[in-house]
């Protein structure tokens, strides 16, 4: 049984009925201006083969979202097609507070294009349940229903197969010329890259070879081994998060240049109260030797920015956690006069069998001081996750083990 839940019989709902009797579907419409009905009478739903929800997809997204606990992601893909149709319409581009909403879905889910305003659809599974919301717009749902829902819900019951990756490390130019091109029409590779944080899609065909599939992935994972830091759609914090707690882990930060955001990044994830011990903002020069215990003749010696402190920051939270990580460097606008803006060092420590190990990253980032903050606090999370799932971490260019 196919469920339509709207506020109203509106031509976008009625437009949908009537594609759905000419697939011979089993269907109902259920109808109501109560918001709170219409989200009881979701979760009631959920055992359908289909749910489709018109109305505004904004709300609809979030209001799914809360029914059944998931997290509401935004989606990089759906900003770009708002972008692209405000150039093709000579429209201004929406505002954040804008974009937050209609470029938001529950986690899993995927944006459509959209042809004729910022609401986007997405669809989605839940349990063994499709899930599509579209807006009230009639054009836009029979266009939708067209390309995406009938082919989804009346076809042999076949399904694509799904491959998505997380990886850290590479500009989206420099992502997509080492990915083998698909020569084959039965899959295609979808990428996405914020602050060197990527997302790769892979989908194949229902009727796709076997022996395709699995040469392709087997030389996908191969070009990518030291890029990837997760086989799901979830975030280098999540990721850091999960392997900590599997392996009943805590970490502790001390940061600089990325004043919190490792820490926050952290706390964004459930899960995070059981494995991070605390978050230090260093952000001074007394700070770092009140709080960190760093000799002021230590720090005038190699500069504030340096391996050396990173180093002796994260030495000190070893004291209170299972692993560490220290962030210092030159956000801009100006940097010590010898020093590019966008120098970091990144330390990461972690304790074994009563040793601590200690190995520092020096990196250069360009753009504004923003975006440099963003991409030292991903790298950090990145070379965290490593170091927590990677035995060989600290075995190549390790600067000692200390006491």
């Amino acid at each position: 049984m196919i469920r339509i839940l709207a506020k109203e019989y509106s031509q976008a709902v009625s437009c949908l009925c009537e594609n759905l009797n000419k697939q011979s579907a089993q269907f109902d419409v259920y109808l109501s201006q109560d918001g709170k009905q219409l989200a009881d009478r979701l979760i009631e739903s959920n055992t359908s083969s289909a749910l489709i929800l018109v109305g505004n997809t904004w709300s609809w997204c979030e209001t799914f979202a809360e029914a059944f606990g998931l997290a509401l992601v935004y989606d990089k893909f759906a900003e770009k097609k708002v972008a692209e149709f405000c150039k093709l319409t000579n429209a201004q581009m929406p505002p954040q507070y804008v974009l937050d909403k209609c470029c938001a879905l529950p986690e899993t889910f995927i944006h459509y294009s959209s042809c004729w305003e910022y609401q986007f659809a997405c669809g989605g599974k839940f349990d063994k349940c499709r899930v599509y919301i579209l807006p009230d717009n009639r054009r836009e749902c029979d266009l939708l229903f067209d390309e995406y829902i009938k082919n989804d819900l009346f076809r042999q019951n076949e399904e694509k197969i799904v491959y998505c990756y997380k990886l850290f490390g590479l500009e989206q130019q420099d992502l997509e010329q080492r990915i083998a091109k698909p020569q084959n029409k039965l899959f295609s590779v979808r990428t996405e890259t914020e602050n060197l944080d990527s997302k790769i899609v892979l989908t194949f065909a229902p009727n796709c070879a076997k022996k395709i599939i699995s040469d392709y992935v087997s030389a996908f994972k191969k070009e990518f081994a030291n890029y990837i830091y997760a086989e799901s759609d979830v975030s280098l914090a999540a990721a850091v998060v999960s392997a900590l707690n599997e392996r009943c882990k805590t970490v502790a930060t001390a940061e600089s240049i990325t004043g919190g955001m490792i820490a926050c990044s952290l706390v964004d994830v459930p899960g995070a109260s059981s494995v991070l011990y605390e978050g230090a903002v260093t952000y001074s020069v007394e700070s770092k030797c009140k709080r960190l215990g760093l000799n002021p003749h230590f720090v005038d010696e190699y500069g504030v920015v340096s391996a050396q402190v990173a180093r002796e920051m994260a030495l000190s939270q070893l004291k209170n956690a299972d692993f560490a990580v220290a962030t210092t460097g030159f956000a801009g606008p100006t940097s010590d006069g010898t020093n590019p803006v966008g120098l970091c060092f990144v330390a990461i420590g972690a304790k074994f069998n009563g040793k601590n190990y200690l190995k520092v990253f020096r990196k250069v980032y360009g753009g504004d001081r923003n975006s440099i903050r963003r991409l030292v606090t991903n790298t950090a999370l990145f070379l965290l996750k490593t170091a927590i799932t990677n035995n060989e971490f600290f075995a190549k260019n390790n600067l000692g083990d200390t006491k």
